[in-house]
């Protein structure tokens, strides 16, 4: 089984993450701040990964791959104290 990243778009008014699958090809590279883009309602959106392997997901098969690593982001610690 692949991991699963918790993804926040960044796109304005939505408050709310999604999980996405993480392909092979992109494991090594996707950490907690890492930029990615994602598949959201037909077009592709910057977002950030804030959680790896949440506890609680919706149905595997259900999920849709990340699209693609953008960049590296802020560290895991700065990411927790943005949340906060």
């Amino acid at each position: 089984m692949g991991r699963i990243a918790r993804v926040q778009p960044d796109v304005t008014g939505l408050d709310k993450a999604f999980d996405y699958d993480v392909p092979a090809a992109l494991a090594g590279r996707v950490g907690v701040g890492t930029l990615v883009r994602v598949p959201l309602h037909g077009r592709r959106v910057g977002g950030w990964v804030v959680e790896l392997d949440p506890p609680e997901i919706v149905e595997r098969s259900r999920l849709r791959p990340l699209a693609k690593v953008s960049s590296l982001g802020p560290s895991a610690e700065l990411m927790d104290l943005a949340r906060w």
